[in-house]
């Protein structure tokens, strides 16, 4: 049996370290929505959630560079929305989406795990190896499906309207193209997998 090289055995044990935390953060998560769902934490909930808008401040400042004064000013900054003294109906807004990240954050990473795993044990074009994989990528599709359209739900019927001194909002974010980048990435590495395992086949019945 051919040993396995030294750089597949330090990935599958960072993606079983990966894995197991993932399954912590995971249940953690869960119990953590099931609480703003139904009010556990009390209402002195300090929740802290990504914001869904880019934010251009209008104010300018001054930088160092390269010892010589510049003016700069800051265009599409992101952050994360600090709900004082949380509102139950914004606890509870918030949690419902819990119940679908965690677990397909957790399914993504098992997928790949499993992927590792039969790698890390030699059976690279595997028939498994491909369905692995294109699970892996409708996963990424459907989690970048979801996160775009509970963005978009904020930025257009959650919050209706937002007042700050300096700084003004735009809704021409919110796609996040990098998932669907990594789910058409998946797909694509599926299929060249698929065909490594047509043409292992075919060697082997034409030995």
């Amino acid at each position: 049996m051919q040993k396995t090289p030294l750089s597949i055995r330090i990935i599958y044990i960072l993606t079983s370290i990966v894995y197991y935390l993932t399954i912590i953060a995971s249940l953690l998560g869960m119990i953590f929505g099931i609480g703003l769902l139904f009010g556990f934490w009390g209402d002195n909930v300090q929740l802290h959630t990504q914001m869904p808008f880019e934010a251009s401040v209008v104010e300018t400042g001054t930088a160092m560079y390269w010892g010589e004064e510049v003016q700069i000013e800051l265009v599409e900054a992101t952050g994360k929305f600090h709900y004082i003294d949380t509102p139950p109906i914004v606890a509870r807004t918030n949690a419902i989406p819990m119940f679908f990240i965690f677990p397909l954050m957790f399914f993504m990473v098992f997928l790949f795990h499993r992927f590792i795993r039969n790698v890390s044990e030699g059976r690279i074009f595997d028939a498994q190896n491909f369905y692995l994989l294109r699970k892996l990528s409708y996963v990424l599709t459907g989690m970048w499906l979801f996160t775009v359209l509970y963005f978009q739900l904020l930025q257009r019927v959650v919050f209706q309207e937002m007042k700050f001194e300096s700084l003004e909002f735009s809704t021409s974010g919110g796609w996040y193209s990098g998932l669907i980048i990594a789910a058409l990435f998946t797909w694509v590495l599926s299929h060249i997998f698929l065909k490594g395992l047509e043409l292992k086949e075919e060697n082997e019945l034409t030995i």
